[in-house]
């Protein structure tokens, strides 16, 4: 078998550095929203201009440079107990949250580690039908845009509500660190199709982020959507397997010259077999409460 090179060479769709949104907040409507839209209907939906640049995607396999810390994601070895497997239900996506939960506290010595959400993704043309918005079992389409799932000003009105009363109580007290912290890995025993390729924070420039408004049928919130940039380093696991499991940053409260959040995005992957199957993957978002 040849040997997988290092690299790769894709496009990112990146928003456009424009006039308008200096006076106009950019937005979009989650794609459920307008999936039986027609095309006239789909304009009034998001003001989002996104421009394509090729851009180099290095490999980080074996790259003992790479830390959560400084370039805000990692990947390590972990097989789930759960995932992959059968068709996932309710009691399996409810295990593989608790099964993560425990990763992540043994791995950064957590006092808390709550996950809040699996999300499941799928580039099949099919999609899934079978769910609505909002069920656990829902299967999202990848996302084709470089984009950090909450802005630095939203997190902490997400932090307190995903604690009770108690908990508030006890974490608001200093001497506490707070992460939002994403997991990702494959379905398949190896993702080629649209892989996950991530960029390192400390090659980010925070001007470079675009807070937009994401569209839900109940809510909206705040993330970032990336301007293009030629100083930013983008990586990806080649044939990413499903016991090699992504961490990345949604949000980390320390501000001390560390990674506080990580773009990200899904891509073409021109060295992908013709027939290799369509993405499907597994996310989990989970909150992190160490002390400092």
């Amino acid at each position: 078998m040849a040997a997988i090179p290092p690299n790769m060479s894709s496009h990112i769709n990146f928003i456009a550095d424009l006039p308008k949104y200096k006076v106009e907040k950019p937005f979009f409507f989650h794609h459920s929203v307008t999936a039986n839209l027609d095309v006239e209907e789909k304009k009034a939906t998001d003001n989002l201009t996104l421009l394509p640049q090729p851009v180099k995607i290095s490999s980080m396999r074996d790259n003992d440079n790479i830390s959560l810390d400084r370039n805000g994601f990692c990947y390590i070895q972990h097989q789930s107990k759960y995932l992959p497997g059968s068709a996932i239900s309710l009691e399996l996506r409810t295990l593989y949250a608790k099964e993560t939960e425990e990763l992540l506290t043994s791995s950064f010595n957590a006092e808390l580690a709550f996950c809040y959400d699996v999300k499941l993704r799928s580039n099949s043309p099919e999609g899934n039908g079978a769910y609505e918005l909002g069920h656990p079992l829902f299967v999202e389409n990848t996302v084709a845009f470089p984009h950090s799932d909450i802005s630095l000003a939203s997190a902490s009105p997400e932090i307190k509500g995903l604690l009770d009363e108690d908990q508030l109580k006890t974490y608001s007290q200093p001497g506490y660190r707070f992460r939002l912290i994403n997991t990702w890995r494959s379905l398949l025993p190896k993702c080629e199709d649209r892989p996950l390729v991530l960029c390192d924070y400390s090659s980010l420039d925070m001007d470079d982020l675009v807070a937009t408004d994401r569209v839900r049928p109940n809510r909206s919130k705040e993330l970032y959507i990336l301007k293009y940039s030629q100083s930013q380093q983008w990586y990806w696991l080649p044939d990413q397997r499903s016991d090699e499991l992504f961490m990345f940053l949604v949000y980390d409260s320390l501000s001390d010259g560390n990674a506080r959040l990580c773009p990200h995005t899904s891509v073409d992957n021109p060295l992908a077999p013709i027939d290799a199957p369509p993405r499907e993957s597994v996310e989990t978002r989970t909150l992190v409460i160490t002390k400092m």
